[in-house]
């Protein structure tokens, strides 16, 4: 039991909520008796001074108290919703996993490590010890105010975007932070085509009118107290595999050369294009969403009284997201219609029937959906399309036209490099992900990797949690090497990456899903619950008899629940779920509710 000696000078019950504010500026408050929580166990509990008012969270675990800040550093939802197994707090929403013994940041996303505060067992009483200064504060850093770095080694990170058709990528700004949040003292270049710090891309097809200081990463404050060397609107031109160099060019600049030690390929995706051969393919009205300017001119555009008609090409993550934020979330109604090539939206991700279900959710807020279509001619004039044929006949009006038909990897810097690829152009990395070539890692949406939690060989999960994951063990990956060469303690690093895919999609503002695991075969499923009213569901994903995957609509926290037992690699077999949603819980004890 965590137990302290020392008398507290003041305690508040729970009848006097206002703790006193002692002139060291601590405050003390009780909490609860010792036996009101069990191991497993968590409650969150108001903290009110004079000053400050806010909420904790108490955790019992293996008979020890710990207390954090009640909300996940992702977007700040209450973590008592959440899992607790062994030494891990998992998010309900989106998966953010933290240490319960440190309230590190174990798993993404989100960035940042947990405020974490004193607890003291007074007569079998539990009493929550704080600053007053550290009540409120939404996000620890291990960033010291002090830092001071030396010039070698030379981390470059090629993707916080890099390239003039390479944007943003989560996973080059992950690996950059880890590694000053656990102890690199060297340099680190973080190289961006685009003008705008990393920000959360995925908010992008989900709010496109939000505010872009709402979205940041971080903010200039952060880059310079971490001595981060974010070179912004910069080109990188070329790699010297041999030398260890890289040439880059800002904008308006003449080129420069600089030699690594370590080098992180974080490069992403672009939007996959129209094809050339099809006439009048590159009008002005005519938009691709990937960056924070790309949707500032979609939410400035469909505001605009002329465009009514908006044609969406594509039935991926972002045309149906974009598709239900056209449809509940402007103020003014629009025409919207979504044009794409499969039978049923979705289908490859979901499977048929959860793709029918999205589909009739959008159909009932507006949307026109034209299933099994070929585009063979877009009319416009003035520069601006007018029209959308299909190969069937039809023609649709069209004031704005939304183009969202997949990605393509930004290889330009490596595809004929000395790098060992796979057959389908990803980079092919090990479990530490490095490349074939020495010192040279790669990351996020351009890389295959080895999927331990399932003992698959290479695979590539185009989420945001994984890049943010991928850039996290890159960066142990070099900090277990810089440790090992300064006699550094390293302080539980991971030594190969570790994690469970977890991604989430916002259809509109009523209907979320969220999905763990892995599967290429959507079909083989079994999905208890509502799909057509209610779209309250779970969906079990089965591959050679066992769960590999689960998504699932307003049962909360059962994603975060399910990845925590695919983590432990326990294996849910088909007939556990079959008659119980809940089957899966057998194998770890939980202590907290079950989902509702």
């Amino acid at each position: 039991m965590c137990s302290r000696k020392s008398i507290p000078t003041a305690i508040t019950s729970d009848d006097d909520r206002n703790a006193v504010v002692a002139k060291d500026e601590q405050i003390r408050q009780h909490l609860c008796s010792v036996n009101d929580l069990h191991n497993g166990q968590m409650k969150e509990f108001e903290i009110k001074t004079v000053l400050v008012t806010t909420s904790i969270l108490l955790i019992r675990q293996n008979d020890k108290f710990y207390a954090y800040s009640s909300k996940c550093c992702h977007y700040k939802l209450p973590l008592v919703k959440g899992s607790l197994i062994n030494n891990h707090l998992r998010c309900f929403a989106h998966g953010a996993c933290f240490r319960v013994d440190t309230g590190d940041i174990e798993d993404h996303p989100g960035h940042g490590h947990l405020p974490k505060y004193d607890v003291e067992i007074v007569d079998n009483q539990v009493i929550f010890v704080a600053k007053v200064k550290d009540l409120g504060k939404l996000e620890r850093s291990k960033i010291p105010d002090n830092l001071v770095i030396e010039a070698k080694p030379v981390v470059a990170i090629v993707g916080a975007g890099a390239g003039k058709n390479f944007y943003n990528d989560s996973s080059g700004f992950t690996c950059a932070d880890m590694l000053r949040q656990n102890g690199f003292r060297g340099r680190i270049i973080l190289f961006s085509s685009e003008a705008t710090l990393p920000y959360d891309r995925v908010q992008l097809s989900k709010q496109p009118a939000k505010n872009p200081q709402d979205l940041f990463l971080r903010d200039e404050t952060y880059f310079q107290k971490a001595h981060i060397d974010l070179l912004l609107h910069t080109e990188v031109t070329n790699i010297n595999w041999s030398d260890k160099s890289l040439t880059y060019k800002p904008l308006d600049k003449r080129a420069k050369s600089q030699a690594y030690d370590y080098l992180v390929l974080a490069t992403g995706l672009r939007p996959r294009k129209l094809p050339t051969t099809l006439p009048v393919h590159n009008l002005s009205n005519i938009f691709y969403l990937r960056s924070l300017d790309d949707a500032g001119y979609l939410a400035t555009t469909v505001k605009s009284p002329d465009t009514k008609n908006i044609v969406i090409i594509g039935d991926s993550f972002i045309a149906l997201e974009l598709c239900g934020w056209l449809t509940t979330g402007l103020n003014e109604k629009k025409t919207v219609s979504v044009v794409m090539r499969s039978k049923i939206p979705m289908a490859r991700i979901f499977g048929q029937r959860i793709g029918q279900a999205l589909q009739k959710i959008h159909e009932k807020n507006g949307a026109i959906f034209y299933p099994q279509a070929n585009v063979t001619k877009l009319t416009g004039e003035n520069n601006r399309i007018k029209f959308v044929q299909l190969e069937v006949g039809d023609l649709i009006p069209c004031d704005l036209l939304i183009v969202a038909i997949g990605s393509e990897i930004c290889s330009e810097l490596y595809k004929n490099s000395p790098i060992e690829m796979t057959d389908d152009g990803f980079i092919k990395v090990n479990k530490r992900l490095e490349t074939s070539v020495e010192r040279v890692l790669a990351v996020g949406d351009i890389s295959k990797y080895p999927l331990a939690i399932f003992n698959l060989d290479y695979v590539n999960c185009q989420h945001w949690q994984m890049a943010c994951s991928t850039g996290h063990q890159a960066a142990n990956t070099i900090l277990n090497n810089y440790h090992g060469q300064t006699a550094a303690t390293s302080d539980s690093l991971k030594t190969d990456l570790y994690t469970t895919p977890i991604f989430w999609s916002t259809q509109n503002n009523k209907t979320n899903i969220r999905y763990a695991g892995y599967t290429r075969d959507p079909e083989n499923v079994i999905i208890p619950g509502d799909l057509d009213d209610e779209f309250k569901f779970v969906a079990y994903y089965i591959v050679d008899g066992f769960v590999r995957a689960v998504a699932q609509s307003k049962y909360e926290p059962l994603t975060s629940e399910v990845a925590e037992v695919f983590y432990y690699k326990k294996n849910i077999r088909k007939e556990d779920v079959e008659n119980d949603i809940y089957g899966y819980r057998k194998y770890l004890d939980f202590k907290t509710r079950r989902p509702e």
